[in-house]
């Protein structure tokens, strides 16, 4: 294919920023301006870094262990603020725990701020944030118009920040600049994987330590249980209009593998090493042991 007969993917340009297309001008300004109240709980992370898995943690803890059921809409209750916008959030938003529940990807500088919010960041390593990513877009046409996007074209899109939701690296450089704030919650995708567990206690202590561990784990851990067993991905991906819109069933469901660690399945060893140069190159080696071995392998 020559450069002229690229598929590229089709993205709504707010002002340099990059949307999917559908996506409202009118929600992302609006989104910008919004004035963050003591009460917010954000989840902030960049797209197909455990947004979703996150958000439904959080809103089962609030609910004692009950999921979002068959007709509801997770974008409902946890809407999505550069998407609706100011006035949505404010007056539609969910208020669970006396929280009010929003999810941005937006980078820090850009998310709306109060020393009284609280902030779950959550992040993924680039590699499998970039496979999951390029399978996103192909399985949404309506928003992308990339169905037959090759892997090669997204990658190197990828790479230099010219996707939706802005560039992958300064969107986890800004966060874990930030990973010490006393109201941010600072979290890999990989270790909530990995000790689910261990993921859902540290996010209840950090909503309130008086409050939601304790009831986690009263009575056996009855709760505890149901927030780990409505979170899994087996049955994440029953009713998945929970999480998103339709999508051609040709495609891969929304909720495809949320695993870590499979990018070979589509990256060559040239684009691994371009991706573990970046990181290593934009973080110390005490962030790199902090976010784990798969987010940058020791140069040679």
């Amino acid at each position: 294919m020559s450069a002229e007969d690229e598929i590229l993917p089709s993205y709504t340009d707010h002002e340099g920023y990059l949307m999917p297309e559908g996506f409202p001008v009118d929600g992302f300004m609006s989104g910008l301006k919004y004035q963050a109240q003591p009460e917010d709980l954000f989840v902030a992370t960049y797209p197909k870094c455990g947004t979703t898995y996150t958000q439904h943690i959080i809103y089962l803890i609030l609910n004692d262990g009950k999921p979002v059921m068959a007709g509801e809409r997770l974008d409902q209750i946890f809407p999505h603020l550069e998407e609706v916008g100011s006035d949505f959030v404010s007056k539609r938003a969910t208020v669970a725990g006396g929280y009010r529940l929003i999810k941005t990807h937006l980078p820090y500088d850009l998310t709306p701020q109060n020393a009284k919010a609280k902030y779950v960041c959550v992040v993924r390593n680039p590699k499998d944030c970039v496979v999951s990513f390029f399978h996103h877009t192909r399985g949404f046409p309506k928003h992308y118009n990339f169905a037959e996007g090759s892997f090669k074209t997204y990658f190197r899109l990828f790479y230099d920040g010219q996707i939706d939701f802005g560039d992958y690296f300064a969107c986890v450089r800004s966060w874990l600049d930030h990973r010490d704030d006393p109201n941010c919650l600072f979290l890999t995708y990989e270790s909530l994987r990995k000790d689910p567990r261990a993921g859902v206690l540290k996010i209840a202590e950090f909503l309130d330590p008086a409050v939601y561990p304790a009831k986690l784990l009263a009575n056996g851990g009855d709760i505890l249980d149901k927030v780990l067993s409505h979170s899994s991905l087996e049955n994440m991906k029953k009713e998945p209009r929970r999480w998103c819109s339709d999508r051609p069933k040709e495609h891969t469901p929304f909720i495809r593998k949320g695993s870590t660690g499979g990018w070979g399945e589509l990256l060559n060893k040239e684009q691994v090493d371009a991706l573990d140069k970046r990181m290593s190159d934009m973080c110390s080696e005490e962030e790199l042991q902090l976010l784990g071995d798969k987010y940058a392998r020791v140069q040679s």
